[in-house]
């Protein structure tokens, strides 16, 4: 499997996540749930709001976090991917764990608690953030090697 087939993986996971999503919140499809429905009119658009089925925001936010990771590794090599593969492995496994068992999670006394789509929202960002980080700096040793190997070969 070449590396490019592996990131494109990535694109069908997040259209996957999105899509079901968008499906699990009722908003795109006619609802025909075979759960109780509150049906709430929106304008001409009459849409589900089936309240034990919230994890419609927490899979769309997951899939645009999904999609965005993987713009950022168009950009890496073989060995950045690989890296970030690993990182990331352990990382979306905590943060499943913190977002299953820990949340709504009241972060101050008196303030509103941290949702689920909130947490999977701000540890999206971070992943984000992380994955544009180990990008920068395997393509910087990529270019130093590259530089190097041509002062060598100059002399």
């Amino acid at each position: 499997m070449t590396l490019w087939y592996k990131k494109s993986v990535i694109f069908i996971l997040a259209g996957i996540s999105y899509i079901v999503g968008q499906y699990l919140r009722g908003v795109w499809f006619n609802p025909s749930w075979p759960f109780p429905c509150q049906e709430i009119h929106s304008g001409s658009v009459i849409y589900c709001n089936a309240p034990y089925l919230a994890q419609g925001f927490a899979l769309i936010t997951l899939g645009e976090t999904l999609a965005i990771v993987a713009l950022i590794l168009l950009f890496a090599n073989a060995r950045a991917f690989h890296k970030w593969l690993k990182f990331s492995y352990w990382y979306v496994s905590l943060s499943a764990l913190f977002v299953i068992y820990m949340t709504p999670l009241p972060l101050v006394p008196l303030a509103s608690p941290l949702s689920s789509e909130r947490a999977i929202y701000d540890l999206g960002v971070v992943w984000q953030y992380i994955t544009a980080g180990i990008v920068i700096v395997y393509l910087v040793i990529a270019l130093v090697a590259k530089i190097k190997a041509r002062r060598e070969n100059v002399k």
